[in-house]
């Protein structure tokens, strides 16, 4: 017998003796028997019954006092910044570890990660259909598979748009392919929604996994007509969503046209450098894509052949496949617009190209 029994039995038959109430948590089942002793068992189990009871009682008083609590919500930034590192003759640089990179934000070091596997992409394809693009229309009609092959890649994702006076969503992320997209296109309308195009891509974008290199690839020229979005709205929803701007240019009627002529054997990048450092002239000549591409670290390359479109889109795979994800959490909680700066350590020749900042909004 144990003491809580001996405790128990000791209070009901002084209660069965005197008729006192005993000071315990249980009821006294009295049985006669023939001993006439006490049924100690049915106390135990009405003292367990109590037990059960003042434990729900206290746990739905706890979950109560939980949910009056209010839930404190810290942002947690994760900084993207996927780099392109080339010798001075444009050969691409592989092989570097993190301890090679500094990355600077503001002024202040971070501490960086790096993945060491190819990051996987998700690219959001906004293609001109307007009027002013129907003779370069059929062609790139053709470069689905292209993308789908030397862009997206095996493990990658694609969503498709189509802006002119309108801006439609060909292609979601995760269904059809983008082939089939492209061959879907017809030109029509006077507009050119460039910049309401980029918004609503930016907004698919935002959705997939951070760990994802985000691209945006307008192919179309750099013009908007008729959108409700600002260039820099624009500009400042990609750079808070760590997405990178690509474009493969147009000409447009009765301005001058950059030729972009490239090399792939050996990945010899040569040619890319002045595409990649273009973007310092962007605001003097007023080019949105220059404008985009220089602030989120993509590349503008030109075309109006078909045979150019397809090495355009080859080069930005390989500049993407070829390119360094570097990420870190900064501290602070300062909003506005954050410069940052990658430097290469311990390369002799090595130049580092990356996106130059990002906008904050502190909450």
């Amino acid at each position: 017998m144990g003491d809580w029994e001996r405790s128990t039995r000791a209070a009901c038959r002084h209660k069965a003796e005197t008729g006192a109430r005993p000071y315990t948590y249980m009821t006294c089942g009295e049985k006669q028997g023939s001993a006439g002793g006490v049924d100690v068992g049915h106390s135990a189990q009405s003292y367990r019954k109590h037990l059960r009871s003042m434990g729900v009682a206290l746990l739905l008083a706890a979950g109560m006092r939980a949910q009056e609590m209010p839930t404190i919500r810290v942002p947690v930034r994760l900084v993207t910044l996927p780099t392109l590192v080339l010798a001075n003759d444009g050969r691409v640089i592989a092989g570097l570890e993190r301890a090679n990179f500094r990355v600077f934000d503001n002024g202040r070091p971070q501490q960086v990660t790096m993945d060491t596997v190819s990051t996987p992409a998700s690219v959001a394809v906004a293609v001109q259909v307007s009027r002013e693009v129907r003779e370069y229309a059929p062609f790139i009609a053709k470069v689905g598979s292209a993308v789908d092959a030397l862009l997206v890649g095996e493990r990658g994702q694609a969503a498709v748009i189509a802006y002119n006076d309108d801006v439609v969503v060909l292609k979601a992320f995760g269904a059809g392919d983008v082939r089939s997209a492209l061959r879907r296109i017809s030109v029509s309308g006077r507009k050119s929604r460039m910049n309401d195009a980029g918004v609503r891509a930016v907004e698919l974008l935002k959705d997939r996994p951070r760990a994802r290199a985000r691209i945006l690839l307008y192919v179309g020229q750099p013009a908007d007509t008729g959108s409700e979005h600002t260039l820099d709205e624009l500009r400042e929803r990609a750079e808070q969503e760590n997405v990178s701007i690509y474009a493969l240019t147009l000409p447009i009627f009765g301005k001058s046209f950059i030729s972009d002529t490239f090399s792939l054997r050996g990945l010899n990048l040569r040619r890319l450098i002045p595409s990649l450092s273009r973007g310092g002239d962007a605001q003097a000549n007023a080019d949105p894509f220059a404008i985009l591409t220089s602030a989120t670290g993509g590349t503008q390359l030109h075309f109006r052949r078909q045979n150019e479109l397809e090495d355009a889109i080859a080069i930005v795979g390989v500049e993407l496949r070829s390119s360094y994800v570097l990420s870190y959490r900064p501290g602070g909680g300062e909003g506005g617009y954050h410069m940052v700066h990658v430097e290469v350590v311990d390369v002799p020749g090595a130049t580092a190209y990356s996106r130059p900042g990002y906008w904050w909004k502190a909450e």
